[in-house]
């Protein structure tokens, strides 16, 4: 026997005669664990074929969905599929029951079937209430503003009625009340806006002449008046201006005295005439470089007068000058021997804030240099960009309510200017409004949201907006019939047609179709709204229809 056999024998051993015949069969052995798998599924079987055996013996079926909503009818009493109650109280099936509601038919002024403002009888009060010229003013406001949603003079659904079996199937269904209030309601275009500053009350300051900057006084937040002294400016130019007024003054007492000599000399004949006209002419002539010379001082913002001066030696106009206009503070701690009289203060021409500075202590600056910025920012404007569908309905004067960042901070302000020409790309109408601002409480640059008031409505009639519902031809509301808690009255809701009007968020402003006092299905009145349309859509229920319903197996 060769190693290998050798190896293979010691690895696998032979099986004995006796061994093999204590072994299971692999067959044997699959069916019992079949066998133990099936049973749960046979009992399970075997339980449902003895159900169905008993169900049919007793004549038990499923309890259907509109019975677990409704509550059980009793045997005797069939169950209306069509309208989810009972035959024998359905009153769509038994006109009898309750009598339908008069059909006044389309009200034009108001696109609404059933017009309570036309037709208050079908309110859902317990009295016929009256309407009062001002609801109708308000309805006729709100219709005249611009375009609202439209119902089909044709629809029909105002002509339906949707009924619960009772208070306890309302309760299941999930459906909540609200009643119809009066609320103020504003109506207004949304439009993104900017605030800036008001460019007829902010400065932009340089100074008049070339030079450099002496001292700087004022900062960027602080809060200056119209007159103080912001910079001072070391200018050549005011020097040479101020040397000219002195000069001015002098020249022109000489001419002066020179022309009071001659006057009492030419009367008795001791001088010309000639010498005399000379004479007043060359005074006229200093008297006019003298006007000339102050002039020009005010024109560089000096305040002065040549009169102030008529008594005063030249040297001491001179030192006058050194320091004219400049703020005591400043010239307290100066020597006017060795100041330069070439200093021209720079002035806050308004009441505001320096809301910027380009200007530090010895820099060169010219005329055409900005430095500084001062604004009032008690009153600020506010850059509007409304869309053009939405210009028609605006004007000057519109009030504009502002909501930057601050969400309960509300500016009140006015439209003041609308442009005359859309933006090249955005197509949008720019639109400013005055914005106040007492407390300070806007920033320049920030952004936030404008709505321009088209119509403010003090008792707007309002409804939760989750009540009013669209099927694709009107809008309708359910309404709760007035005796709807009254002890075995049908418990149902009247279909409504109402007009919408603006809708801000959890609320809707009803136009027409609908009084105050009123009680309609709010939360889940889906539920409402798909019994209507199964209604609507449904051929009807045989009892509907005069004949009896046959009893189904």
């Amino acid at each position: 026997m060769s190693t290998a056999s050798q190896r293979d024998r010691a690895v696998h051993p032979p099986t004995s005669p006796q061994s093999a015949s204590t072994a299971p069969a692999p067959s044997r052995l699959k069916f019992s664990q079949w066998v133990l798998h099936s049973v749960p599924t046979a009992l399970v079987i075997a339980a449902l074929v003895g159900i169905g055996v008993w169900g049919r013996a007793t004549d038990w079926t499923i309890p259907k969905f509109s019975s677990l909503m409704g509550g059980a009818p009793a045997a005797e009493d069939a169950w209306c599929e069509d309208h989810n109650v009972p035959e024998s109280i359905c009153i769509e099936c038994n006109k009898s029951l309750v009598a339908p509601e008069p059909d006044y038919g389309w009200c034009k002024e108001h696109g609404v079937a059933n017009c309570p403002y036309e037709h208050p009888d079908v309110a859902q009060l317990k009295g016929v209430p009256a309407i009062t010229a001002d609801e109708l003013d308000s309805a006729q406001r709100a219709l005249a503003l611009r375009p609202r949603e439209e119902n089909n003079s044709h629809c029909t659904l105002h002509t339906h009625r949707i009924q619960f079996a009772s208070l306890s199937a309302v309760a299941k269904a999930g459906v909540d009340i609200a009643v119809v209030e009066r609320r103020p309601i504003l109506e207004a275009v949304v439009a993104n806006g900017e605030v800036t500053y008001d460019e007829t009350r902010m400065a932009h300051l340089s100074s008049r002449v070339g030079g450099s900057v002496y001292r700087v006084q004022k900062e960027v937040g602080d809060q200056v008046k119209r007159g103080d002294v912001l910079a001072v400016i070391d200018a050549g130019a005011i020097g040479v201006a101020k040397s000219a007024f002195v000069r001015a003054i002098s020249e022109m007492r000489l001419k002066q005295t020179e022309d009071a000599r001659l006057r009492p000399l030419a009367k008795i004949g001791a001088v010309s005439d000639r010498e005399l006209r000379e004479a007043v002419a060359a005074y006229e002539e200093a008297r006019i470089n003298l006007q000339a010379a102050q002039q020009m001082l005010i024109n560089l913002g000096f305040q002065i007068r040549a009169e102030d001066y008529a008594d005063v030696d030249t040297d001491e106009i001179a030192e006058r000058l050194r320091f004219l206009d400049l703020p005591s503070e400043l010239t307290a701690g100066l020597d006017p021997k060795s100041t330069t009289s070439n200093l021209i203060p720079l002035r806050s021409s308004l009441d505001g804030v320096i809301v910027d500075r380009h200007v530090v202590e010895g820099e060169v600056v010219e005329p055409t240099t900005m430095l500084f910025a001062v604004a009032d920012i008690n009153r600020l404007w506010l850059k509007l960009d409304v869309r053009q569908e939405d210009a028609q309905y605006l004007s000057l004067g519109q009030t504009v309510l502002f909501r930057g960042s601050c969400d309960e901070c509300e500016v009140r302000g006015t439209i003041n200017w609308i442009s005359t020409a859309a933006d090249d790309v955005t197509r949008t109408l720019r639109v400013r409004a005055d914005l106040p601002n007492p407390n300070r409480q806007l920033r320049a640059n920030t952004f936030g949201t404008g709505r321009i008031v088209l119509r403010e409505e003090p008792q707007a009639i309002i409804v939760p907006t989750e009540a009013v519902h669209w099927d694709g031809t009107c809008h309708v509301v359910f309404v709760r019939d007035k005796d709807f808690l009254q002890k075995d009255s049908p418990k149902f809701f009247h279909v409504r047609s109402v007009r919408p009007g603006v809708a801000d968020g959890a609320t809707t402003e009803i136009i027409a179709g609908l009084l105050p006092g009123e009680v309609i299905a709010s939360r889940n009145s889906m539920v409402l709204e798909a019994q209507l349309l199964k209604s609507n859509l449904g051929a009807g229920c045989a009892c509907c229809s005069g004949g009896p319903k046959e009893k189904k197996e």
